[in-house]
């Protein structure tokens, strides 16, 4: 990528994809993404790259979030038909204990979805971080 005169160097994929898995910054890889459970920063706090360049940047990591959900969710139902059933629970409560499972399973994998987007578009498109207003 062009910034003025110079070109921003992209840095390796591997070295964006274990940040992207520690959950940390793509540009500098020590600032943290999240605080608390779900609420994501704004900003690296300590080299200030934007981690919401722009609205509705995220609803590509919503879309991984939905697939990966999906393919774990039908994968182990499709490999549960392979066993005989040995409960006695009706239909109706499998049928909610999937849809719990698949709730869960979409919460725990929403941190490391929005990682990966961010990490991803980082390094299809490196940018600097925003100087910080005095």
């Amino acid at each position: 990528m062009i910034v003025g005169n110079e070109t921003m160097p992209r840095s390796p994929l591997m070295q964006i994809v274990r940040r992207a898995v520690r959950l940390r910054c793509p540009n500098c890889g020590r600032g943290r993404l999240f605080r608390g459970v779900f609420r994501m920063l704004n900003r690296c706090p300590e080299c200030g790259l934007s981690y919401f360049p722009e609205q509705g940047y995220y609803v590509g990591a919503m879309i991984i979030n939905y697939v990966a959900t999906t393919a774990v969710v039908v994968g182990i139902f499709l490999l549960s038909t392979l066993f005989r059933d040995f409960t006695t629970l009706s239909v109706n409560f499998k049928i909610l204990l999937w849809m719990a499972f698949a709730v869960a399973l979409s919460l725990l994998f929403m941190r490391h979805a929005y990682s990966f987007w961010l990490g991803i578009d980082f390094w299809i498109k490196p940018r600097q971080p925003d100087v910080p207003s005095t």
